[in-house]
């Protein structure tokens, strides 16, 4: 049977959505996490720490990475909640929960997990961003893969501002899609965590594609492209405003390749 591969940022919320899409498909779990937090626990380690020890003892990770592989050969509809399972384990619906740091550590405080947060906002945020520098490392060096290149999944969706349902709803549909053609990716964001060049966009596109939305219509996706975590519009800005206005969840958008360059962008939220 299908089987869902749940990658992406720390505090992403993969475990809540892992839950509601067990009991909409009739899943099964698997976590690489919980199997980590437990090895940290026994090694009396944060898991900040453990993540550092592994860079100079893969044999933890080929373990943990063995046991995904064999879940190719399971018949059983799996959600399967590792950073290495769209590598590893064949034939998944591949999906990526992004969210921005700030919001992931917000989370990773209130889940209280042992070993995940240390006393502030700040120094959470440091130590988030520097398990994920360490996870990408480690990876990289071990399989010559980088887990945060977005073009490696089928689906990238943004956790930031949408609700636990809401995420499921759209991995849920999507996968749908993707049975029927498994070549097809998908990308849905937040409008908050898009960043615009100011003045940068036509009136008149703008209040077509407004127009469209209130009759129900679909409008094209916007192209973007990410960057360190960042999320950029490279063309379609009228799009985005159009969805906002609408009170849209999410904007349906294209990962293409950009770069910033000496272009100056506003956070959309800001603008908002």
């Amino acid at each position: 049977m299908d089987k869902i591969s749940l990658a992406g940022d720390l505090g992403s919320g993969k475990s809540t959505v892992a839950k509601i899409l067990i009991d909409a498909l009739g899943a099964e779990y698997y976590s690489t996490g919980s199997i980590v937090r437990g090895i940290a626990e026994r090694m009396g380690m944060t898991i900040g720490e453990l993540n550092v020890y592994m860079e100079s003892h893969p044999e933890i990770d080929i373990e943990i990475d063995n046991g995904i592989a064999a879940l190719s050969d399971d018949p059983r509809m799996l959600i399967i909640d590792s950073r290495m399972a769209w590598h590893f384990t064949k034939g998944t619906f591949k999906v990526y929960l992004s969210t921005d740091v700030e919001t992931a550590s917000v989370r990773i405080m209130h889940a209280n997990r042992t070993g995940e947060h240390v006393a502030t906002l700040e120094e959470t945020i440091e130590c988030t961003k520097g398990r994920r520098e360490s996870e990408k490392k480690r990876y990289f060096a071990q399989y010559g893969v980088d887990i945060t290149d977005l073009s490696n999944y089928s689906l990238v969706v943004d956790t930031t501002y949408a609700k636990p349902d809401e995420v499921a709803d759209v991995i849920l549909s999507c996968f749908d899609k993707w049975r029927e053609d498994n070549s097809l990716t998908f990308c849905y964001l937040s409008p908050e965590r898009l960043n615009f060049i100011s003045g940068e966009y036509d009136a008149d596109k703008l209040a077509e594609y407004s127009s469209a939305l209130d009759r129900g219509e679909q409008i094209p996706p916007v192209k973007v492209f990410e960057t360190d975590g960042e999320f950029y519009i490279e063309e379609g800005t009228e799009l985005v405003f159009a969805h906002t206005f609408n009170f849209s969840t999410y904007v349906p958008a294209v990962l293409v390749k950009g770069e910033i360059g000496e272009r100056e962008y506003i956070k959309m939220k800001n603008s908002l």
